[in-house]
């Protein structure tokens, strides 16, 4: 199954319909809404803890679903292959605070994660493709176990193609069921705690980083929307 993703929580915004009509050539609906129900049922679970911890509880109960797909076997991926983190994410508020609070323990990430955003402040959405993530260190994430979902649901079957469409060029095997599962999932965590919606990630953690952690909520929520400017 061949597909390119970009990621802006997964994919870039589009006006009007349902993510499954809006994105693809080939979606699978029973994968988009076993993301959403095993997303609520984490939150329902986790309704009375802080932000951060109901984003992990998501994570932990999608783990097996990103893993269980007829093309994981397949799958490339492995330390030190980077390509698919040079790409912009969005990220939700329980996500962005479980990230901010592993960086915190690590000064010279949060400085290097807070130069990043006021460098990459004004760039368009689509120039920020290409540039690594600043949480990446010779080729690997240094917050892996943190990572939010765009990132844990973003796999593919071929390194080469995936180094090749990091540079435009071609299409990349995208495991279709870990990303529609994923794009669910975080729809549902999406909207589970205000502020609603995702955030471009440089963006949402220097704001959170630099910000006082009481006004958390405020930082995050005038952080950059994720997703294309014009969208």
């Amino acid at each position: 199954m061949r597909s390119t993703h970009a990621t802006s929580g997964f994919l870039p915004r589009k006006r009007g319909g349902h993510p499954c009509e809006r994105y693809g050539d080939v979606v699978s609906q029973s994968d988009y809404y076993r993301g959403v129900e095993v997303a609520q049922t984490a939150l329902r679970e986790s309704a009375e803890a802080p932000a951060a911890i109901r984003a992990e509880a998501v994570h932990e109960a999608m783990a097996p679903w990103f893993l269980q797909t007829s093309l994981s076997a397949a799958r490339a991926c492995h330390r030190g292959c980077s390509h698919c983190c040079h790409l912009p994410v969005g990220v939700t508020f329980g996500e962005a605070m479980r990230l901010a609070a592993a960086i915190r323990n690590v000064p010279e990430l949060a400085a290097h994660v807070v130069h990043d955003a006021m460098a990459t402040a004004a760039l368009p959405w689509s120039q920020l493709a290409g540039k690594p993530c600043p949480l990446l260190a010779e080729h690997a994430c240094v917050v892996h176990p943190f990572r939010p979902l765009p990132c844990r649901a973003l796999a593919s079957s071929d390194a080469a193609a995936c180094e090749r469409g990091a540079r435009g060029a071609g299409n990349v095997p995208v495991d279709d069921e870990a990303f529609w599962r994923g794009l669910g999932a975080a729809s549902a965590l999406a909207t589970a705690d205000a502020p609603t919606g995702t955030r471009e990630l440089r963006s949402a953690l220097g704001a959170l980083l630099q910000g006082d952690p009481t006004l958390a909520r405020q930082a995050f929520e005038k952080a950059r929307v994720a997703g294309p400017d014009d969208a």
